[in-house]
């Protein structure tokens, strides 16, 4: 009984390694296509107008954040899931209730006129809050494709 115990531990300790790595890149994979979505769900205001925030709400304020979250639930049934990278849910956890982002992607305050969000291929639509991954902010652009800021 003792040995097979031992041999249970040993494996244990040899997978462990290997099985704890993965959960950044599962986290970086959900954040990723959190930023597809929004690509694919943003699409449509691309070749419209980009939505305009409101006066009087300050750039990357959280009365900005709200305002993109209400905006997408309420026009394009986006839910809350679709804002947040789990990285940095986790990382903002210490932050006190009223402080912390409602969002993890800001999106690029593009002009009103129809089609402006689709003329420069290198302005992303949205970016990652912080380097939550590694490499750079992740960003997706206006072909759908998600990079992180730095290469």
């Amino acid at each position: 009984m003792l040995a097979a115990v031992v041999i249970v531990l040993v494996l244990a300790s040899m997978i462990y390694p290997a099985v704890s790595g993965l959960t950044p890149s599962a986290e970086r994979a959900v954040c990723m296509s959190n930023l597809r979505n929004l690509h694919t769900a943003f699409a449509g205001y691309a070749f419209e107008g980009w939505p305009q925030i409101p006066g009087g709400i300050v750039l990357g304020s959280l009365q900005e954040q709200k305002w993109w979250r209400d905006k997408a639930r309420q026009d394009l049934g986006l839910g809350d899931k679709a804002w947040e990278c789990p990285t940095l849910r986790r990382s903002f956890r210490t932050f006190p209730e009223d402080e912390r982002p409602v969002i993890h992607y800001l999106p690029t305050p593009f002009g009103p006129q129809p089609n402006l969000a689709n003329k420069n291929s290198q302005m992303p639509w949205f970016i990652e809050m912080g380097d939550a991954h590694g490499g750079g902010n992740l960003m997706v652009r206006q072909n759908g494709t998600v990079e992180p800021s730095r290469q």
